[in-house]
């Protein structure tokens, strides 16, 4: 098999209302009145890419977690949902110390709003 060195381009920076790694709940419609916004970065925040997103309630957001320390992954964690007691594999969490650093999330799109040359 070959492997294949993937460059990414950053199109866009997410801003959560969360500043605190611990602060951030596992659940987030626990906390219905978080709000956070994505900031496109140029050429990508042109308007017509954005024709018809408003009509939606959820958006998906890839994105990289950035803010890892270490740089190492382990084949198994102890989810906190299970006391931190029990390991289980790395695929069947949704733990951010993944070998690639690739997320994902469902988002509830409040609105499209276009501000000092941004979308937000």
């Amino acid at each position: 098999m070959n492997e294949t060195a993937v460059q990414l381009e950053v199109i866009g920076r997410v801003h959560s209302c969360f500043t605190e790694k611990f602060g951030i709940p596992r659940q987030p419609g626990r906390v219905p009145a978080s709000r956070g916004r994505i900031e496109m970065m140029a050429p990508f925040d042109r308007d017509e890419m954005f024709k018809g997103l408003e009509s939606f309630s959820h958006i998906w957001v890839h994105f990289l977690f950035h803010q890892l320390h270490g740089g190492k992954w382990q084949p198994t964690v102890r989810p906190p949902r299970l006391g931190g007691k029990t390991r289980v594999g790395i695929f069947g969490t949704r733990s951010p110390h993944r070998p690639n650093r690739l997320g994902l999330s469902v988002v509830r799109l409040v609105g499209v709003v276009r501000e000092s040359g941004r979308l937000f």
